[in-house]
């Protein structure tokens, strides 16, 4: 079996057969003499099988191949078949974000023209701004699965191993109009409220001392409105 895959990859450049597909087609061209691909024995999908799939879908996106088989009395083998290479549907993931209420999206508008109205009055308004955030950065070069992409003509087969409990770096960066600050680095694994107050007071405000005016923008992270934090900002 070995050989056969080795000879495989060889000669096509790319990975072989898996040992129960080679099996198969062994027994087939031992009992039949040829590795062409049998007729099934099942009813053949029709068009009138398509609509039923189409329209259980439609009615229901979120439902599972197993709900809509047993709910169209057809095996979930020939659902996905319907879905995948008659439909042509694919199953999208779907993406998590924040509930937002009412009053939420009143607020936003709120801010947008309270913004409007700063640059409208003050010229020197964006100067002003500093936009801040964290980031934590894996040693073992993990990479985040939701954004890491890999293009290709063919199914590449990657995987990452993780490390469990990897050692990790936390950063902190800082950014206005006028500069990009050096970026700092936690000695510490986990950013506390007080690691990240000795941060701004030995580090980053002594760099924005000689600033007359400046607004200070963070995340909403724990450390960020940690009490200690909040009154240094404050006063």
């Amino acid at each position: 079996m070995a050989a056969v895959q080795r000879a495989f990859r060889a000669k096509y450049a790319k990975d072989p057969p898996t040992d129960k597909t080679i099996r198969a087609w062994y027994i087939q061209f031992t009992e039949t003499g040829c590795l062409c691909k049998q007729k099934s024995s099942g009813r053949p999908l029709t068009a009138e099988d398509d609509e039923r799939v189409r329209a259980s879908f439609l009615h229901s996106p979120k439902k599972s191949t197993a709900t809509a088989a047993k709910e169209l009395s057809m095996l979930k083998t020939k659902v996905w078949s319907v879905l995948h290479k008659r439909l042509v549907f694919k199953p999208y993931c779907i993406q998590m974000v924040q509930q937002l209420s009412g009053e939420d999206h009143r607020c936003q508008l709120d801010f947008c023209l309270q913004l409007q109205d700063l640059m409208s009055s003050d010229d020197h308004f964006l100067e002003k701004l500093h936009f801040s955030d964290e980031a934590t950065f894996h040693i073992s070069g993990a990479v985040n699965r939701r954004t890491v992409r890999i293009w290709g003509s063919e199914y590449p087969h990657a995987c990452v191993e993780h490390q469990h409990g990897s050692p990790k770096v936390n950063v902190f960066c800082a950014i206005s109009s006028q500069k990009v600050y050096v970026p700092f680095f936690f000695a510490e694994e986990t950013v506390t409220g007080m690691t990240y107050l000795d941060m701004l007071q030995l580090w980053l405000m002594s760099q924005l001392q000689n600033i007359p005016t400046f607004i200070f923008q963070q995340g909403g992270s724990a450390a960020h409105f940690h009490c200690e934090v909040r009154q240094y900002l404050n006063t």
